[in-house]
Order: structure tokens, then C-alpha cells, then sequence
């Protein structure tokens, strides 16, 4: 009975290990997986990130593991994430779309069903983790070019008007007059102002600039000496916002530059900046809080 006994016990370690074995052998066998991700943003901007893509710009992949990119071809990359000691790969293809300013990355990854458990326990080393975390980077404006930019629609409106040629060190004190004129032209008008007063600047000369200071209004009024009431129509604008030292808001000059060029819009008129306390800033060094607004097509 005791010989039975052991030949059974033995019997089953058999099949435990057999069985084991088997599972060893199943969780290394090899197969692929497809998906896609599609960016809202052009073809060469996500290869420039993709080509770029290291431990040194983790907060655009942000997947809290080691990671590496390294570029095959002009659009096709190979991605490395390191997770429980694991290497994970899979390779990612650019592809533009025809629709503007979106592109898709095909994912193919070569994996087995260990790595695939893993991935299951872990989302972050998924194949698609890093372009998805690359298309939340890419799509916010605040994050990808570093302020809140917005595209909006702005309905038609009256604008007081009053343009000035200044020196150029005197602009600030001069404008600050100019608001004083167009307030008390706005109160003899009945009128009311709707938005924050606005200023957009034209070289002049060498030394001296041409402005242009405008408060929205109510309603339209008839024009009184240098000031005029025109009709602002309605359309797209872009707008940026900025916070800090006046002279600091070239940064946001550019980056909306930027935008422009990456959305494939187009300016119609120079741009305008909005003064979102209606104050003028004392100086290039002043702190301001305002916007600016490019009218796009």
C-alpha cells in the first residue's frame, strides 16, 4: 500500500512539472501585436520628439520607467521601456495623414505571452504608453509650446479707436494718456466698454513707435477729433495668455508663431495685445497680466 502510495505521489510530481514545463515553454512563445495612435499635431514636429526621445525629456513620455528611442529611419523608431527588470520592445512608424496637422504612429510589437501578463500588470511599459503619453505632451498647448493657446471664435464688435506715433522711450506714458482721452470720450459717448482696452504697435521709425489703443464698446458712437469708432468683424482668434514681466511676453510671440505654423494658420492683421487688469504696463520690467490675439483664417 506504502509502494502505491509513493508511485501515485510520483505520478502527480510528473504532471506538476510536465505541466510547468509547458507553461515555461507556452510563455516564451513569440507573437505580435498591432495598434495605432493618432496625434493631432504634423508629421515632422512627432518625428523631431520621437527622434529626441531620451531619459533627459522624460516628462514628454512620462511612463516612470527607464526608456529609450533610437531611430531606424527618418520615420521609423525603436523603443526600449525597462519594467520589472524586463526589456520591452516594439517599434513605432510615422505616418502623415491627409487630414492637416494629424499623423499616425502604427505600433508593432514583438513580444510573448510573459511579457504580454506583464504588460497586463503593469499598463505603463505597454507598447503604447509612451505615444500616448507623447499625444497628451503634444496636444496641450501649455505643455508642448509652454503657455495656454487657444483657438476661439470672437463675434463682431465696436472698437474705440486712438492711434499714436510716440518715441519709443516715452511710449508708455504717452499710451497712458491716449486711455485717459478714449475713457472720457467713452463716458460723453453714453457708450460702455465691454472688454479690457487693447494696444497693437507698429514700427515707426528708428526711435519712435505707431499705436494703436482700442477699447470695445457697447454700441457704435460717432468719431470725436483723433479718436474714431470702428467696426471690428468676427471671426477665428488665436489667443495666448501670459502672466509675468512685460518685456518676458516675446516668449509667447514666438511660441504662438510656432503654433501658427504647426495648425497651418494664417494671420490677417497684425496682432494685438490685451491688457486684462486695463492697465499699461509702467515699463518693459512691470508685471502684467494680459493676452495676445492674432485673428487667424
Amino acid at each position: 500500500m506504502a509502494q502505491y502510495k509513493i508511485s501515485a505521489l510520483s505520478y502527480t510530481m510528473k504532471k506538476a512539472v510536465i505541466v510547468f514545463i509547458l507553461l515555461i515553454i507556452i510563455g516564451f512563445i513569440p507573437f505580435r501585436q498591432h495598434s495605432s495612435v493618432n496625434i493631432k499635431s504634423n508629421y515632422l514636429d512627432v518625428c523631431q520628439q520621437l527622434a529626441a526621445g531620451n531619459q533627459a525629456q522624460a516628462q514628454k513620455f512620462n511612463t516612470g520607467h527607464a526608456f529609450s528611442i533610437t531611430s531606424i529611419s527618418a520615420n521609423v523608431f525603436k523603443a526600449t521601456v525597462t519594467g520589472s527588470y524586463i526589456d520591452h520592445f516594439c517599434f513605432y512608424t510615422v505616418v502623415p495623414e491627409i487630414k492637416n496637422n494629424y499623423t499616425t504612429i502604427a505600433i508593432d510589437v514583438p513580444t510573448n505571452v510573459f511579457k504580454w501578463f506583464i504588460s497586463q500588470v503593469q499598463p505603463s511599459v505597454k507598447p503604447e504608453a509612451l505615444i500616448t503619453s507623447l499625444k497628451i505632451f503634444m496636444e496641450d498647448a501649455r505643455l508642448y509650446y509652454g503657455f495656454n493657446i487657444n483657438e476661439k471664435d470672437v463675434t463682431e464688435n465696436y472698437i474705440a479707436v486712438k492711434k499714436e506715433t510716440v518715441l519709443t522711450k516715452n511710449k508708455f506714458p504717452e499710451i497712458n494718456k491716449a486711455v485717459r482721452d478714449l475713457n472720457i470720450y467713452i463716458a460723453e459717448s453714453n457708450a460702455k466698454a465691454i472688454h479690457a482696452l487693447s494696444c497693437s504697435y507698429y514700427l515707426h521709425q528708428a526711435d519712435s513707435v505707431q499705436v494703436l489703443i482700442g477699447i470695445p464698446l457697447n454700441k457704435q458712437v460717432k468719431p470725436a477729433g483723433d479718436i474714431t469708432c470702428m467696426r471690428m468683424p468676427g471671426g477665428k482668434m488665436l489667443i495666448g495668455d501670459f502672466t509675468g514681466k512685460y518685456s518676458d511676453r516675446q516668449k509667447l510671440y514666438s511660441a504662438m508663431e510656432k503654433y501658427m505654423q504647426d495648425h497651418s494658420l494664417a494671420k490677417q492683421i497684425a496682432p494685438f495685445e490685451r491688457y486684462l487688469d486695463n492697465r499699461i504696463p509702467a515699463s518693459d520690467s512691470d508685471s502684467v497680466n494680459m493676452q495676445i490675439n492674432y485673428p487667424v483664417l
